[in-house]
């Protein structure tokens, strides 16, 4: 039971410190109560647990996506959530409740934007980056090479201005990911940290504008 998984060999975890470095970056905020945070915590350590059982990486995912659905319910309320979707319903027909809506509920409220978000931030050096990418594969096949050095100076991000409404993607991907894995799922990969990233983001921002908007009442 506390042998390491090989899998993680292969992409350079030889040990369960590198687990708890990256994951300890993801914590949440004072503000965020204990019950939410204990279960955020469930999810952290299934990710450490990873080193040993690879399939625990999406098992802990999966918890991410749980503790995210009740951070919501516990900070705006479940009654709060329900005039929400009764507005956006017409004759009966409209959204119900889940993550989908609430989701939609943080966006129009703005208890999350765009610029909370590294990956926003990011977004024309990730173009760039994709680009020189694709440039670079075209070379390699052009000229049948084996392999090509990565150069930064030859990425310029300075030429792109991408844009990318982050929080519209998230209220798009994140509850589709969560049902795949709630109806079962054959998912395997071990690349859940920037789900932490965002989640983690969006629960302490949550948080702390719903506490900032109570206080201005």
């Amino acid at each position: 039971m506390g042998a390491a998984d090989v899998r993680n060999h292969y992409f350079g975890v030889t040990s369960v410190e590198t687990l708890f470095n990256e994951i300890e970056l993801f914590k949440l905020d004072s503000k965020v109560p204990e019950e939410i945070t204990t279960q955020y915590d469930t999810a952290r350590n299934l990710y450490l647990y990873a080193f040993h059982v690879y399939r625990f990486y999406n098992i802990a995912q999966q918890q991410l996506y749980s503790v995210l659905e009740l951070s919501i319910k516990e900070c705006i309320g479940e009654e709060e959530l329900k005039r929400y979707i009764k507005s956006k319903q017409r004759n009966g027909r409209g959204p119900r409740a889940g993550l989908s809506i609430y989701m939609q509920y943080l966006k129009d409220r703005r208890l999350i934007v765009n610029s909370d978000f590294p990956m926003w931030h990011n977004r024309n050096k990730l173009e760039a980056e994709n680009v020189y990418r694709k440039k670079i594969s075209k070379i390699m096949e052009d000229q049948n090479l084996q392999e090509y050095e990565w150069d930064d100076s030859e990425i310029d991000e300075s030429q792109y201005d991408v844009k990318w409404d982050y929080v519209a993607m998230l209220c798009k991907t994140l509850p589709g990911i969560r049902n795949s894995f709630a109806h079962g799922s054959k998912s395997l990969y071990n690349d859940v940290l920037c789900y932490f990233q965002d989640i983690s983001i969006i629960i302490n921002n949550m948080y702390q504008r719903n506490a900032d908007k109570g206080s201005n009442k």
